[in-house]
């Protein structure tokens, strides 16, 4: 999760949802409904791919 943070604050968006798919394809702390309310996901709620896991999700 960290990892995807540190991406997000750099404005690596596409590599942060890398690291967001990674991180719910395992057992992990980190979920689609945490990701959809916390606002450090924020700039990428918007994001075509983001958006994609929301509707499979």
């Amino acid at each position: 999760m960290v990892m995807a943070y540190i991406q997000i604050l750099s404005g690596n968006h596409d590599a942060a949802l890398d690291e967001i798919e990674l991180l719910l394809s395992i057992p992990a702390l980190t979920t689609l409904e945490m990701l959809k309310v916390d606002p450090i996901w924020e700039p990428v709620w918007d994001h075509p791919r983001f958006l994609q896991l929301l509707a499979e999700g």
